[in-house]
């Protein structure tokens, strides 16, 4: 009976922790999500921007520089996640597919944006071109 006494305060708790968790993601995809989408119009713009001002080698190294420096800033939510929520990811396969998954809830409408969006008017300044 005692033993059986833990094993409920344990699911308890167990239970508890899995709805903080997702209030977490909540809030990470509340905050996540509008930020990146921000940050691509940015860069979407810069490159634009650059693209009108500049041309030849200056316009390829400076573009070069934004999507160095872009990269880095798409690839930190999913660092900061997975940093956040280690332990839990690293306890259950399930938590590693949720914190992936929040990833791309953060990162869907930025690249919506960017990939349907924008491409025409990016491709008409020079950057990622249209394959053959």
């Amino acid at each position: 009976m005692y033993m059986c006494k833990d094993l409920r305060e344990l699911i308890s708790v167990n239970n508890k922790l899995n709805a903080i968790m997702d209030i977490e993601f909540l809030k990470y995809i509340g905050i996540g999500m509008p930020v990146m989408f921000i940050a691509t119009s940015i860069y979407i713009r810069l490159f634009l921007g650059i693209a009108h001002v500049f041309s030849g080698s200056i316009k390829f190294f400076l573009g070069m520089a934004l999507y160095l420096i872009f990269t880095v800033l798409v690839v930190l939510p999913l660092f900061y996640l997975i940093s956040e929520n280690q332990p839990a990811a690293q306890e259950s396969t399930y938590n590693l597919i949720a914190v992936l998954f929040i990833y791309g809830l953060i990162m869907a409408p930025a690249f919506y944006c960017l990939g349907k969006v924008k491409i025409k008017s990016l491709q008409r300044a020079g950057y990622f071109l249209a394959r053959r």
